[in-house]
C-alpha cells in the first residue's frame, strides 16, 4: 500500500505510514462486529434490523425507517463535520481493496489511478438513482400518472427475523470480492472502486467539501512528495497544500497516511476554510499540474455515455445489485478505454505489460484487444436481451384483467386492445429468454419466471392449451418449482378440473414445503369442495410448516369462519402464536378479537380489538367493527364515537364507491364482527 523506496527531492527514502495498521485494526475491529452481528442472529433467530446504507432504499420508497437509513444519515452527518472519516476507517469495501492494494504491493505492482473528469459524476448519478429519484416519483409524478400505491405512511423497523433477505447470496458475493475488490484496484487504481462506482461515496464526497476538518500545512513544507507517494486515495497532496494550503479533493479520506510519513511534521488535521469555499476561479489559477486527465473532452463524453450503456445492459439484464453492476461498469469502461489508446496511440503498456511499441501490436496488445472486443460484444449482446424484457414488462403491465377472471369457466377473450398487449408482449419474452429457449440472451437468467409469464398471457387470449403444452415442456426441461406448480395448477383448472386436486396432492407430497402451492389448495378447496377439506388441507399445512406464520393464520381463520366450539378456541390460540412472532400486524389482533368473541370471551375480545385500532385505526371497517363490538357491550356511547370516526374515515376514503354507510345494527349480527375469509384469502394474512 505505501510505495516503498519512491525518492524525494533530497533523495530520502518515503517512511513507512504510522496509521496504516491502526486503519487497518479499526476496519478489522469493524469486520468482526458485522461477522458478531451476524452470528448472533443466526443462534437466536431475530437481531437488530442490517446496519447498512442501502436499507435506506426501503425509507425512501415505502416510508420504512431501518436502522440501516438512520445509520446512513448519521455516517453523511459525521461527514459534513469531520470529511470522509467513515470511508477511510469504517468502510468494509475500503478495508477490501486496500488489502487487494496491499497484495499486488507484495508483486510489485502499484495500480496508477485512473483519472476521468465525468466519470467521477457516476457514484452522486447511482446516490440520486437509488436515494431520490424515487421520492421524486411517488410524490411529484405518480400523483399524476397512477400507478403506484398510496403512501402508507412512516413506520419503524428495528429489528428483523430475516437477516439475509435483502443481500446477495454466496454466489454472487465471491464475484462482488473479486470485481469490486481487485479488479476495481488492478484496473483503476487505489480506490477505484470508490472514485468511480460506489453510489454512497456519491452523497460522501460532495458532503466532505463543506467539512472544516482538513489535511492542512503549514511553513516547513518542502515539497518532498512523501505524502503523495503514501496516499491510497490518489489525492496529490503536495500540490494540493502548495496551491490552497489544505487538501480539497474531496477524495481524501482522512487516512492520515500522509500526516504520518511527513519529515517536517508540515502536515496536521486542522479546523478552518472548508473546500467548498474555494470556488473555481481560485482553482483554475493554482492549476494542479500532476492532475493530468487521461481522457479528452470528446472522450469524456463519449465513454461516459458508454459507463452508463454497460450499467444500464448488465444491471437490467440480471438483476444484478446495483453496487456490483457499478463496479463491473467501471471496469468494462476502463477495459474499452484502453483498448481504445491501443488502436490509437503508438506506445502504450498495462502495468509492466507493453501493449503496443512503436507502432507495433505485441502479443500483449492482440490478446487485449480481443478481450475489449468480447467484453464490448457481450455487453451489447445482454443490453439487446434487455431491451426485449423492458419492453415485455411495458406491455405485459397493459394486460389489466385479475386473474380470478382469467381463470373461470366460461372466460371470454377481453377487447381487441388487451389482446393486442398480451401478444405484444409474448413476442417480446420470447426475444428476452434464454438462447436455449429460442431467444436473445446468453445467459439463463429469469428462465422460469418467463415461461410462468408467458403462460399467463396465454391464457389471457383463451388459449390454455398452448399454455399448457409449453409450460409441461418447460417444466420437462427445466425441473418443477414452486412458480411453475402454480401456474400449471391454474391452467388445469380451465383444462381437467376434476385432476386439480390429485395435481395439487401429487406435487405437495414430493415438495410438502410449498406453502404458496397448498394455500392454493386449500382456496381451491374452500371455493369448489367443502370448508372442512380445506381445513383438513391447512392442518396438513402447519404440521410440515409449523412454526410458519402463514399456514398458523391460514388455519385459524379457517376454524373461526367455519370451526367447532373447540376449533374456535384453537384459533385464538393459534392466532395468539402468531402475535408472538409478529406483534405489530393489526389484522392478526382483529381475528383474535373475532375468535374471542365467537368464544362468548368479550373482555378479552375488546382488548383485542382495542390494539387493531391503535395499530390500524384509519381503517374505517376496523373502526366500525370495533363499534359493533362496543354496541354489543352495552357500551353505546363509546360505540356511537367509533361509529361516527369510522363514517368520517369512510368518507374520506370516498363515500359509497368503497361501501355502504356505516351505522350501528338494530339487532347483533353473527358472528358481530363479521366472517374472516374471502375469495383472496384470511384478511388477518
Amino acid at each position: 500500500m505505501t510505495s516503498g523506496n519512491l525518492g524525494d527531492q533530497s533523495g530520502g527514502t518515503v517512511a513507512k505510514s504510522r496509521m496504516e495498521k491502526r486503519r487497518f485494526a479499526v476496519l478489522l475491529v469493524v469486520q468482526t462486529l458485522m461477522i458478531v452481528h451476524v452470528i448472533q442472529w443466526l443462534i437466536v433467530g431475530t437481531t437488530i434490523a442490517p446496519i447498512e446504507p442501502s436499507e435506506s432504499i426501503q425509507t425512501v420508497r415505502e416510508g420504512v425507517i431501518t436502522v440501516g437509513f438512520i445509520f446512513f444519515l448519521l455516517a453523511i452527518g459525521s461527514t459534513l463535520i469531520l470529511g470522509r472519516f467513515f470511508c477511510g476507517w469504517g468502510c468494509h469495501v475500503i478495508l477490501l481493496q486496500d488489502f487487494c492494494g496491499r497484495l499486488l504491493g507484495r508483486i510489485g505492482l502499484r495500480p496508477k489511478p485512473f483519472r476521468s473528469r465525468l466519470l467521477v459524476w457516476m457514484p452522486l448519478g447511482l446516490a440520486l438513482y437509488m436515494f431520490v429519484w424515487p421520492v421524486a416519483y411517488r410524490f411529484l409524478i405518480a400523483p399524476w400518472i397512477g400507478g403506484i400505491p398510496a403512501w402508507p405512511g412512516w413506520s419503524w423497523q428495528v429489528t428483523t427475523e430475516n437477516f439475509w433477505v435483502t443481500f446477495p447470496g454466496l454466489a454472487m458475493s465471491i464475484p462482488f470480492l473479486l470485481i469490486c475488490g481487485f479488479l476495481t484496484v488492478y484496473l483503476l487504481g487505489m480506490k477505484g472502486y470508490c472514485t468511480y462506482a460506489c453510489p454512497y461515496g456519491g452523497f460522501f464526497a460532495p458532503a466532505e467539501q463543506v467539512s472544516p476538518v482538513r489535511i492542512r500545512v503549514n511553513d516547513d513544507c518542502e515539497q518532498c512528495g512523501h505524502c503523495t507517494a503514501v496516499c491510497t486515495s490518489n489525492v496529490r497532496v503536495h500540490e494540493e497544500v502548495a496551491a490552497f494550503g489544505m487538501v480539497v479533493d474531496p477524495g481524501c479520506m482522512k487516512c492520515m497516511d500522509c500526516v504520518s510519513v511527513c519529515p517536517n511534521d508540515a502536515l496536521s488535521l486542522g479546523i478552518g476554510r472548508p473546500a467548498i469555499m474555494v470556488d473555481a476561479e481560485e482553482k483554475a489559477t493554482k492549476a494542479i499540474s500532476g492532475a493530468k486527465y487521461d481522457l479528452s473532452w470528446p472522450e469524456e463524453i463519449v465513454f461516459a455515455l458508454l459507463a452508463v450503456g454497460l450499467l444500464l445492459s448488465i444491471r437490467g439484464a440480471y438483476a444484478l445489485p446495483l453496487l456490483f453492476a457499478s463496479g463491473v461498469a467501471a471496469c468494462g469502461t476502463w477495459i474499452i478505454w484502453k483498448a481504445w489508446r491501443v488502436l490509437r496511440d503508438p506506445n502504450v503498456s498495462f502495468h509492466r505489460m507493453p501493449l503496443r511499441r512503436d507502432g507495433r501490436f505485441q502479443s500483449g496488445g492482440i490478446g487485449f484487444l480481443v478481450f475489449a472486443a468480447v467484453v464490448l460484444g457481450l455487453s451489447a449482446w445482454t443490453g439487446a436481451a434487455n431491451f426485449a424484457a423492458q419492453m415485455a414488462f411495458r406491455y405485459d403491465e397493459k394486460v389489466m384483467i385479475p386473474p380470478s377472471v382469467v381463470f373461470t369457466i366460461g372466460y371470454v377473450v377481453p377487447e381487441a386492445d388487451v389482446s393486442a398487449n398480451a401478444e405484444t408482449s409474448l413476442k417480446w419474452y420470447r426475444r428476452a429468454s434464454f438462447i436455449g429457449d429460442g431467444g436473445w440472451s446468453p445467459i439463463p437468467a429469469y428462465r422460469e419466471m418467463f415461461m410462468v409469464r408467458k403462460a399467463w398471457l396465454q391464457s389471457v387470449q383463451g388459449r390454455f392449451e398452448i399454455a399448457m403444452a409449453e409450460l409441461d415442456d418447460a417444466i420437462d426441461r427445466l425441473g418443477m418449482n414452486e412458480d411453475l406448480a402454480m401456474a400449471r395448477s391454474r391452467l388445469l383448472r380451465m383444462i381437467e378440473p376434476t385432476e386439480v386436486d390429485a395435481w395439487y396432492g401429487m406435487v405437495l407430497d414430493e415438495h410438502p414445503t410449498w406453502m404458496r402451492l397448498r394455500d392454493e389448495r386449500i382456496m381451491w378447496r374452500y371455493e369448489e369442495m367443502t370448508a372442512r377439506s380445506a381445513i383438513d388441507e391447512a392442518r396438513v399445512g402447519l404440521a410440515a410448516m409449523p412454526d410458519e406464520l402463514l399456514p398458523m393464520r391460514r388455519l385459524a381463520v379457517l376454524l373461526v369462519d367455519h370451526g367447532s366450539p373447540n376449533e374456535i378456541a384453537e384459533s385464538a390460540d393459534l392466532t395468539e402464536a402468531t402475535l408472538e412472532i409478529e406483534p405489530e400486524n393489526a389484522n392478526a389482533w382483529r381475528a383474535l378479537a373475532l375468535a374471542r368473541a365467537k368464544t362468548g370471551d368479550f373482555d378479552r375480545a375488546e382488548v383485542a380489538m382495542r390494539e387493531a385500532v391503535r395499530l390500524a385505526g384509519g381503517d374505517w371497517q376496523l373502526r366500525y367493527q370495533f363499534a359493533i363490538l362496543l354496541n354489543e357491550r352495552q357500551k353505546r356511547d363509546l360505540a356511537e364515537v367509533e361509529l361516527a370516526e369510522s363514517i368520517r374515515l369512510w368518507e374520506a376514503a370516498g363515500g359509497q364507491a368503497v361501501g355502504d354507510r356505516p351505522t350501528l345494527p338494530t339487532s347483533v349480527p353473527t358472528p358481530p364482527l363479521g366472517p374472516q375469509m374471502g375469495p383472496d384469502g384470511p384478511n388477518s394474512s
